[in-house]
């Protein structure tokens, strides 16, 4: 940069344009008046910081924003024990339903079940993609929330035997990745029983269910599962002299399948397993009657040493931290997940009692809005605290470098006036949004105090200094604030995809740099011009003292008196 500067920049005088006169004209009075009543301009900072910090706790709370993606996907979730042809008939009913009932549809994907990417799942679950038309044919301009919410309506009342949510493809695939859940919020229940879970987790459902906000609320339905149930008779075994393994051998080899040899065709390797034939395990009356062969030799039939039931089982048993866990699956709509969980807290605690062993926390966007903050709550003091460090070694004066930092507070009004004024939540791009304000509001104090200490040395009074030094770099700190504003109101206006996680950024950068430029403007002269006229009245009366302690006359010692003779 020098090195163009000299080739390309010729020197010459300097002057204003008149967008910089017209500037001035109004910032020197301005800025005169708040020299002249620095308590007053103080006071007023002060409440207009004071009334921001008031409006925070009023400030919604989330992860991220919702992104709409101008698509709409379904979860489509049976009983566990629904059938491959009973899903293909659900598909082909929402296909019908959904082209007939809504022109805005162009075609509907169906994919049923889950193999080993992500979360494995069922053939009782399915993912539902809608294929849209174009905005322009459709028939009524709405929101894709709004559509999607109006299909799910329907759905729910031409399919009854499973439930719908509405979502997005990536929304729904970052909710799982990320939590594990296939839903915005997850409120999880932690025990040991299954069953103990299973009747938590309807008590909790009917009391998140009285909470505002809570959409697409449902419990995992993981019980269900047509299972065979085989249980030993002990004593009836020892009485033929077998054991449980002789029986369980039985099962594993002739229900299950055991492996007895390997097929080895070239590179590849398959195991030949043998089993009984399908007609004597197809049901539970026909392994009773296989044949058992006891220690003396005589055959028993299987039902003599066991007992052979058919129950519900669970489909899957989820566990985390060594711990099992059921799971409600929720959205919210309409309001902040932050204060959609502490309200949800709050009924929990006054309407169900948890029994020892028992608890309940909540997954998926709230944790990782919880864990998010606790991350800026440390990185930022720490960032600010090496920027002191940083600003000091610069200056080499605590003074100074206070100063400049103690601009970072009032950096803030604005953001959050803003965030408060639109309705939008406080969320991770609005968090990087005020480290933005922070720095630029840094840097143009930076660029103020150091020109008004060089004014200083140039020997230049306190007053003048601050007067001269504010209308000298008024064009710097304009230039910095308003090519940052200039750049941000794409984003700021912006309603194309991906807008949502932009617009509170740039609300935040926009309405922080709008105070933040003022008050450096205003704030940082006159209180750079009291600690300068403090810090000279401190030095006068340092030389003052010191120039007393060297003219003071220093007693004589006694002299000795002569004596007379």
């Amino acid at each position: 940069m020098p090195v163009l500067c000299a080739l390309i920049l010729q020197p010459k005088e300097e002057k204003d344009t008149w967008l910089v006169r017209g500037a001035k004209r109004l910032y020197l009075p301005l800025l005169d008046w708040a020299l002249e009543r620095k308590k007053i301009v103080v006071g007023i900072a002060l409440a207009l910081l004071i009334g921001a910090l008031a409006l925070f706790p009023f400030l919604g709370k989330e992860f991220m924003p919702t992104l709409q993606e101008d698509a709409i996907m379904f979860r489509v979730v049976g009983i566990p024990s629904t059938s491959l042809d009973e899903s293909i008939r659900v598909a082909n009913v929402m296909d019908a339903s959904l082209r007939k009932q809504f022109p805005q549809v162009n075609a509907v994907l169906a994919t049923i079940g889950r193999a080993e990417k992500g979360e494995t799942a069922d053939v009782n679950y399915m993912e539902v993609l809608l294929d849209m038309k174009p905005r322009d044919e459709w028939p009524t301009q709405q929101s894709f929330a709004a559509l999607g919410r109006e299909m799910q309506e329907f759905l729910e009342g031409e399919v009854q035997t499973a439930v719908f949510g509405a979502t997005q493809p990536i929304q729904m695939r970052v909710e799982e990745l990320i939590s594990g859940v296939r839903a915005t919020l997850a409120l999880k229940i932690y025990g040991e029983d299954l069953d103990k879970l299973e009747e938590l987790s309807a008590k909790l459902k009917t009391v998140v269910a009285g909470v505002p906000g809570v959409a697409d609320l449902s419990a995992e339905a993981n019980k269900g599962k047509p299972q065979m149930v085989i249980k030993v008779d002990r004593q009836a075994a020892a009485r033929y002299g077998l054991n449980a393994d002789d029986i369980l051998a039985v099962v594993q080899a002739g229900i299950g399948g055991e492996a007895v040899s390997t097929l080895i065709d070239g590179t590849r390797r398959f195991d030949i397993a043998v089993r009984l034939p399908e007609e004597f395990r197809s049901s539970p009356w026909a392994i009773a009657a296989i044949p058992i062969r006891t220690a003396e030799g005589a055959i028993v039939p299987f039902s003599s040493v066991a007992k052979i039931e058919l129950d519900e089982g669970y489909t899957f048993v989820r566990r985390e931290a060594l711990q099992r866990y059921a799971v409600l699956q929720m959205d919210v709509q309409g309001r902040d997940v932050d204060g959609f969980v502490r309200e949800a807290n709050a009924a929990i605690a006054a309407k169900v009692t948890l029994p020892t062993g028992y608890w309940v926390e909540w997954g998926g966007a709230f944790e990782n809005q919880q864990r998010a903050m606790e991350r800026l709550g440390v990185i930022v003091p720490l960032t600010i605290g090496l920027i002191f460090i940083l600003l000091y070694t610069a200056f080499n004066s605590v003074r100074h470098a206070t100063l400049i930092i103690a601009n970072v507070p009032f950096a803030i009004i604005g953001g959050i006036v803003g965030l408060f004024i639109t309705g939008q939540y406080l969320s991770v791009p609005s968090a990087i949004g005020f480290i933005a304000v922070f720095g630029v509001a840094m840097l143009n104090g930076i660029v103020l105090v150091s020109f008004l200490n060089d004014q200083r040395k140039h020997g230049l009074p306190i007053r003048d200094a601050v007067r001269q030094g504010a209308a000298l770099r008024l064009r710097p700190v304009l230039m910095t604030a308003s090519v940052a504003i200039l750049g941000l109101i794409p984003m700021l206006i912006s309603t194309g995809v991906g807008a949502e996680t932009q617009r509170p950024l740039a609300t935040v950068v926009v309405g922080g740099l709008i105070t933040s430029t003022l008050l450096t403007l205003l704030l940082l002269p006159l209180i750079y011009e009291w600690s300068e006229t403090r810090a000279e009245a401190k030095q006068r009366a340092r030389d003052a003292a010191a120039d007393a302690e060297q003219s003071e006359p220093v007693p004589l010692p006694p002299q000795p008196t002569p004596e007379t003779p």
